[in-house]
């Protein structure tokens, strides 16, 4: 494990291979540049006396890191049939051919950087997702997986606290705790916006719970986002308005994102393909939904959420 270490980031743009986790909040910012998504995991629970590998290294968890996870599991997750966690979050989507994320600039550098990029990506190489006490196995495994191949050498997480790196991890502690703050801080505050109602709907019928426990811890099901937009458009008018803004701008990136991988001709993209359309059609059957709905503000919460979303 790395127990102290640093990032010598050089911008090279290999670790955006993919779009990025993203808040509501910053999926309404950048709905021009993200197909939105959401995504569904299982977090598996944790036992004392289990043991987490990452690639040569291994980390015996203790009693207090069980309850770490626990602790953190049940600020950031929601609870599954089996007694574990269901992870639901909003998720970039994209052809996975591409291998790259969709604000990467030509020359690799991030065009989000300067206007504020997505948590989750500032975070990176740390993972909001894990306990502060898990980093140091963390950077180790991402470490790794900057030595394979397709990195083509990348260099970025070292040993150590280096001149010119940004501190990590010191003795095994975060440094920058802020990092994952701010994203753990997002997921928190959006359990009420959205995510407990369609976290809910989720386990709300038995066929939706069977596939559920037939998800294997580390898969993922996709889902198109209407459900998050339907339950942020309940919450005011202004919220409601946005919410079909937002669906516009997606139907037409859709489109575009659609049109230029027909114009690859690649047989491995028709899946996306077929799925993208499938998002296209049931956000045009949610813009008619809210086209027509009528929506009565529910004070104080939708001031916080409309200053969350940015309508304010």
């Amino acid at each position: 494990m790395i127990d102290t270490g640093s990032l010598a980031c050089t911008a090279c743009g290999q670790c955006c291979n993919s779009p990025p986790a993203l808040s509501l909040r910053e999926w309404f910012a950048q709905r021009a540049v993200f197909v939105g998504s959401i995504a569904i995991e299982r977090v598996p629970r944790r036992r004392a006396g289990e043991r987490l590998h990452a690639e040569t290294d291994a980390r015996l968890l203790d009693d207090d890191d069980v309850a770490d996870h626990d602790a953190l599991a049940n600020a950031l997750f929601h609870r599954a049939p089996d007694g574990g966690w269901l992870a639901v979050t909003l998720q970039g989507y994209d052809y996975p051919s591409t291998a790259r994320c969709p604000a990467l600039a030509a020359d690799g550098g991030c065009t989000l950087h300067d206007a504020g990029k997505p948590a989750r990506c500032a975070a990176v190489p740390l993972d909001p997702l894990v306990p502060d006490r898990w980093q140091p196995l963390v950077l180790a495994a991402r470490r790794a997986s900057t030595q394979a191949p397709h990195w083509r050498g990348a260099d970025c997480i070292r040993d150590g606290l280096e001149a010119g790196a940004t501190p990590l991890i010191e003795a095994g502690r975060v440094i920058d705790t802020q990092a994952l703050a701010r994203e753990r801080d997002a997921l928190v505050f959006e359990r009420a916006l959205w995510r407990d109602a369609v976290a809910a709907s989720l386990v709300g019928t038995a066929s939706a719970r069977a596939s559920l426990n037939a998800l294997r811890p580390g898969a993922r099901l996709t889902i198109a986002p209407v459900p998050a937009l339907l339950a942020v458009a309940r919450i005011s008018a202004a919220c409601r308005a946005a919410a079909i803004d937002v669906i516009d701008r997606q139907r037409a990136l859709i489109d575009t994102t659609v049109a230029a991988a027909l114009a690859r001709r690649r047989l491995d993209e028709r899946a996306i393909t077929q799925e993208l359309r499938g998002f296209a059609l049931v956000l045009s059957r949610a813009r008619d939904e809210l086209a027509n709905a009528f929506v009565q503000s529910s004070a104080p919460f939708a001031h916080d959420a409309e200053r969350w979303l940015g309508l304010r």
